[in-house]
C-alpha cells in the first residue's frame, strides 16, 4: 500500500516530462480506467477488445517493473525503485502527470498501459451514441487513428532500457527499431464488420 501512495503522488504531484504513452499536455478529459471499457468492451459481438488487451503485455506493464530485469535495469540507470521513480512510471501507467481531477475515483495505477494510454481519456466519449460518431468522439477525447502512433513511439524508443533493435523485424528482413505498423497488427484488436453498436438494446 505504501509503494502504491508512493506512486500515486507521482502521477498526481509531477507535472509531464516529454510525451508519454500514458498522457500529453493540456489534459482536459477524465480517465476512467480499463474496466469502465470493458462493460462494453468485453463482448464477443464488438470484438472483446478487454479480453486481448488484458492477456497483453501492457496489461502488466507496472507489474513488471517488480520484476528482476526491471530492477537490474534500474540499478544500472540509478534508479532505486522502478515502480515509483518517473523514468519508468511515466510509461508504465496510464494518465501518469495528469491532475487529480482528471482520474476517476476508481483508477486504478496498477492496470498498466490501459486502453486510454492510447485512445485517449475516455469519460466524454464512451458512450454509445459518442463513439459511433467518430468526429463527435474526437472532440470529446478519442485519440484521432493519426495520432496513434506518436503515442505508441513516445514509450517505445531507445530511451528504454528494454529497447532492442532487434525484435523490430521489418518485411524485407531488417531491423530498424520500433515498426509500428508490425506492432499494431500484433495487438489488433477490430470491431468486426457489420457490428452495429446502435443496434444492441440499452444502447444509450
Amino acid at each position: 500500500m505504501k509503494r502504491l501512495c508512493v506512486v500515486l503522488l507521482l502521477m498526481l504531484g509531477l507535472s509531464l516530462a516529454g510525451g508519454t504513452a500514458a498522457a500529453s499536455g493540456g489534459e482536459s478529459h477524465k480517465y476512467v480506467g480499463a474496466k469502465k471499457c470493458k462493460s462494453c468492451h468485453k463482448k464477443e459481438a464488438i470484438g472483446n477488445q478487454y479480453g486481448k488487451w488484458s492477456e497483453s503485455k501492457h496489461a502488466t506493464a507496472f507489474e513488471t517493473l517488480a520484476s528482476d530485469k526491471a530492477k537490474e535495469w534500474a540499478a544500472d540507470a540509478g534508479v532505486s525503485n522502478p515502480q515509483t521513480d518517473e523514468k519508468c512510471v511515466k510509461c508504465h501507467v496510464t494518465a501518469y502527470g495528469v491532475a487529480a481531477e482528471l482520474l476517476s475515483d476508481r483508477f486504478d495505477v496498477k492496470a498498466g498501459v490501459q486502453c486510454e494510454a492510447c485512445h485517449g481519456a475516455g469519460k466524454d466519449y464512451r458512450k454509445k451514441k459518442v463513439m459511433v460518431d467518430r468526429e463527435k468522439a474526437e472532440a470529446k477525447g478519442l485519440r484521432p487513428k493519426n495520432e496513434m502512433e506518436k503515442a505508441c513511439t513516445a514509450c517505445h524508443n531507445d530511451e528504454s532500457p528494454a529497447w532492442d533493435a532487434k525484435r523490430y523485424s521489418l518485411a524485407d528482413g531488417s531491423t530498424a527499431g520500433f515498426d509500428y505498423d508490425a506492432a499494431k497488427k500484433k495487438i489488433a484488436h477490430p470491431v468486426p464488420e457489420g457490428y452495429d453498436a446502435m443496434a444492441e438494446s440499452g444502447a444509450d
